[in-house]
């Protein structure tokens, strides 16, 4: 009589007991659960992020090159009105940026720099973004024509990136720096260029030679 009194008391306690304990194991888990999801979803998105900047990275890197390949062939010939080279500031309303047009000799490829290719006018036009009126829109219109001249193809045109958040250009000769240049004016290439941009959150400060004065 006195056993199954004992088993009774004791049967509930033990089941009491180990409810508590899988419910205790079940919040641990909940908690491993959560901090492992938290910590995954970190690491991805870290991964994203390196991802992103190493492909922003890369594509920062071909426009710099590709634009001092077209800058090294600028073309100037005095008193021949199809090769110019002309940048100014245009106000975007809440900042300035540059814009540029130049002729250019361009090799077939970038690695054949040296070598004849063909003449080009290059323009790089800036205007606000369509999306953001914070941002820069930096739009690249290629034009082919021969010398002397004659009339312009419809341009190969297309767009570099729409979140600059600055883009300058300034150009030195004679030992002085100048914002603006036109060879209607000066009448001659810049010696060097410089050109200041950010883009997707950093600042970049890149020089160019100019390298055929004129012909």
């Amino acid at each position: 009589m006195s056993m199954k009194s004992r088993s009774a008391k004791t049967g509930p306690g033990l089941s009491a007991f180990t409810l508590i304990e899988f419910l205790i194991a079940l919040a641990i888990l909940s908690i491993i659960a959560a901090v492992s999801f938290t910590s995954f979803v970190s690491v991805r998105r870290t991964i994203d992020m390196g991802r992103r900047n190493n492909e922003l990275m890369r594509e920062i890197r071909a426009f710099v090159e590709r634009l001092d390949v077209e800058l090294s062939g600028a073309l100037y010939i005095k008193g021949n009105e199809g090769t110019i080279f002309v940048s100014k500031r245009e106000d975007l309303g809440q900042q300035k940026a540059s814009s540029i047009i130049f002729t250019t000799i361009m090799p077939q490829t970038p690695l054949e720099l040296g070598k004849r290719g063909e003449v080009l006018r290059v323009e790089y036009e800036v205007s606000p973004s369509e999306a953001d009126d914070q941002y820069i829109a930096l739009r690249k219109k290629i034009y082919l024509y021969s010398l002397p001249p004659r009339e312009f193809d419809e341009p190969v045109e297309y767009m570099v990136g729409e979140e600059f958040t600055s883009f300058l250009f300034r150009f030195k000769s004679g030992g002085r720096w100048f914002e603006s240049w036109d060879t209607q004016n000066q009448d001659e290439l810049p010696e060097s260029i410089e050109l200041v941009f950010s883009f997707g959150g950093r600042k970049y400060r890149e020089f160019f030679n100019v390298y055929i004065s004129e012909m």
